[in-house]
């Protein structure tokens, strides 16, 4: 098992929301992560849709799961998402 796979596995053995929401890593590397989850009704809001948070969430575990891959621990300063 390479060094990326065995952080992020760590990484999510500790993270209860990650857990949550259901993620699935497809691919990880040094940098670059790949993940999928499936929307469940909870995760909706008034328009049947994916909440924005919860897409959110989607990215800000694959950005840290991205930036930890080397093994040095990193959290973001600041992150925004656009729904344009």
């Amino acid at each position: 098992m390479n060094l990326a796979k065995k952080v992020v596995d760590k990484m999510i053995s500790g993270d209860a929301f990650s857990q949550w929401l259901g993620i699935e890593v497809l691919e990880i590397t040094e940098g670059f992560c790949k993940l999928k989850m499936t929307v469940r009704d909870e995760m909706t809001n008034g328009f049947n849709i994916a909440h924005g948070g919860i897409a959110y969430s989607l990215a800000d575990s694959c950005l840290a799961f991205a930036a930890n891959a080397d093994g040095i621990q990193a959290v973001s300063i600041e992150t925004s998402i656009s729904h344009t």
